[in-house]
C-alpha cells in the first residue's frame, strides 16, 4: 500500500475563537485557548475538547474548552470550572463535526495491500483503501475513496458510491435465500442480481447484504448499518437510513428514508416500513408501517400502546 501525502502525525490544534466560527458558536472566556482533539468529558484533557448536554452527570472535567448548550445557565460544577466554554444549539453535533475535522487531519493509507484479491474486472475509484484479506469479484464497480476492511467479500456485480466504508469480515452480494418447493425437495432459484450501495454508505463489521434475485437490492445514500444486519434479497433503503445492530430484514423489504430500527428489529419481508418511522429493539414489522410511526412489540404496533400493555401485564402478575 501507499502512504497518502502529505499528512500530518498530528493535527493541528484549533483555537477557541476558529472553533466557534467552524460551529456557529459563541466562546465564553478565552477565545485564545486551543485544542487539538475531543473526547469524553471524564477523559478529556487539557489539549482535548469535550461537550456536555443536559442529564449528563459528571463529577470532575480536565478538558481545555467544553462545547454546551446555548442559553443554559445551570451547569454542573465541574463544567463550570472550565475556564473555557463554546455555546452552541447543539453540543452532540457540534462535537462531532469538530471530531470530524481533526480526523481528517490524521494519516492514511491509501491502495490495495498485498494480501487482498481484486478482480482485474473491478473498477476501482481514485483514493480507495483495500486492506489485507479483502476479496473484491469480477465487474465489482468503488467510487472514490472507498475503504474496503480486513476480510471483506464483495462479489461479483457489486456498485459502491463515493465515500462508502465497510467493516471487517461483512459480505456484500452472496446469494439471496431464494428456493421453491417442488413438492420433494427445495429448488434453488439462481440469485442473477446485485447489491448496490448508494455514495456515503458506511456498513457495521460481520454484516450481510444479499444480492437481488432478479434485480438489485438497494442501500441509498448515506444510510449506516450497525454490526451483524442481515439485508435479505432485492431490499431497498432509501436514503439516510440507521439499522441498528442485529437487525434482519426479510427478502423485499421497502424501508423509506430516514427510518431508524433499533437493535434486533426485523420484518417478515414484502412489506414497507415508512420513511421517518421508528422501530423499538426487537421489533417485528409483520404488515406495513406508516411514515412517521413509532413502533414496538410483535407484531410491531404503537410503541405507545404496545408500553401500556406490558405495564399492564406487569401489575396483573404482581396483583
Amino acid at each position: 500500500m501507499e502512504f497518502r501525502a502529505p499528512a500530518p502525525e498530528h493535527a493541528q490544534p484549533l483555537t477557541a475563537a476558529e472553533i466557534a466560527a467552524k460551529l456557529g458558536g459563541t466562546v465564553m472566556g478565552d477565545p485564545q485557548r486551543a485544542v487539538a482533539g475531543v473526547q469524553g468529558l471524564a477523559t478529556a484533557t487539557s489539549e482535548q475538547a469535550a461537550y456536555w448536554t443536559p442529564g449528563t452527570e459528571i463529577e470532575q472535567c480536565e478538558a481545555g474548552l467544553v462545547l454546551v448548550p446555548a442559553g443554559i445557565d445551570a451547569l454542573p460544577y465541574a463544567v463550570q470550572a472550565i475556564s473555557t466554554r463554546i455555546e452552541v444549539a447543539r453540543p452532540d453535533l457540534a462535537a462531532a463535526l469538530l471530531a470530524q475535522h481533526f480526523d481528517l487531519a490524521r494519516p492514511r493509507w491509501v491502495g490495495i495491500h498485498e494480501r487482498a484479491v481484486v478482480d482485474p474486472r473491478a473498477q476501482l475509484g481514485e483514493a480507495c483503501t483495500v486492506h489485507a484479506g479483502a476479496w473484491i469479484g469480477p465487474d465489482c464497480v468503488l467510487g472514490k475513496a472507498c475503504v474496503i476492511h480486513p476480510n471483506v467479500v464483495l462479489e461479483a456485480g457489486t456498485v459502491l458510491g463515493d465515500g462508502c466504508i465497510v467493516h471487517a469480515n461483512s459480505v456484500l452480494g452472496a446469494d439471496g435465500f431464494g428456493y421453491v418447493w417442488s413438492g420433494e425437495r427445495h429448488e434453488k432459484v439462481p440469485q442473477q442480481g446485485s447489491v448496490q450501495l448508494g455514495h456515503g454508505v458506511e456498513i457495521g463489521a460481520c454484516t450481510t447484504i444479499d444480492r437481488g434475485t432478479y434485480g438489485p437490492t438497494v442501500i441509498g445514500d448515506g444510510c449506516i448499518l450497525d454490526n451483524q444486519v442481515q439485508i435479505g434479497h432485492n431490499c431497498q433503503l432509501g436514503r439516510f437510513v440507521v439499522l441498528c445492530a442485529q437487525v434482519g430484514l426479510a427478502g423485499s423489504t421497502i424501508v423509506g428514508d430516514g427510518a431508524v430500527l433499533g437493535g434486533r428489529a426485523a420484518s417478515v419481508g414484502h412489506l414497507r416500513i415508512g420513511a421517518g418511522a421508528r422501530m423499538a429493539g426487537a421489533a417485528v414489522a409483520t404488515k406495513d408501517i406508516a411514515d412517521g410511526a413509532t413502533v414496538g412489540g410483535y407484531p410491531a404496533w404503537d410503541l405507545k400502546n404496545e408500553t401500556r400493555v406490558l405495564a399492564r401485564l406487569r401489575r396483573m402478575i404482581r396483583d
